[in-house]
């Protein structure tokens, strides 16, 4: 069995009405399926994903993304040390965080109520749902 992948390009391109998909479309799924199996403590069978799985998983690879391209401004930004010449622009640290949040919000959006394989829901950690 290869990486954990939520969705497929041709998913991602119907859920979210687009004719494209991000160039390392294949990274950010992984990374974005990887996140929410943590975030949801391996309860989604792979071979039955719910499609509030599926659209989450869309608008993560999307935010993962997103993150990217800011981060990488970020580091030009720094490395641009021109005498005389500032841009306030938020750290790597902070960005990392905001993305965070995003992430873990669209989780909380779209999944607070699905169920997992327990028949618990897909946020629930034992004591309460998570967030």
């Amino acid at each position: 069995m290869g990486m954990l992948k939520y969705v497929t390009s041709s998913e991602y391109m119907e859920l979210l009405g687009t004719q494209s998909i991000p160039s390392n479309f294949n990274n950010l799924v992984i990374e974005a399926s990887s996140y929410i199996n943590y975030q949801t403590t391996g309860k989604i069978v792979a071979n039955n994903i719910p499609e509030e799985v599926k659209y989450a998983t869309c608008l993560i690879i999307n935010i993962l993304n997103e993150e990217t391209k800011e981060l990488d401004k970020i580091k030009n930004l720094q490395s641009q040390n021109i005498e005389g010449w500032s841009e306030t622009y938020t750290s790597p640290e902070e960005t990392k965080k905001n993305y965070e949040d995003k992430k873990f919000n669209v989780l909380k959006t779209y999944l607070w109520n699905v169920l997992g394989v327990d028949n618990k829901p897909l946020l629930y950690r034992g004591v309460g749902v998570i967030g």
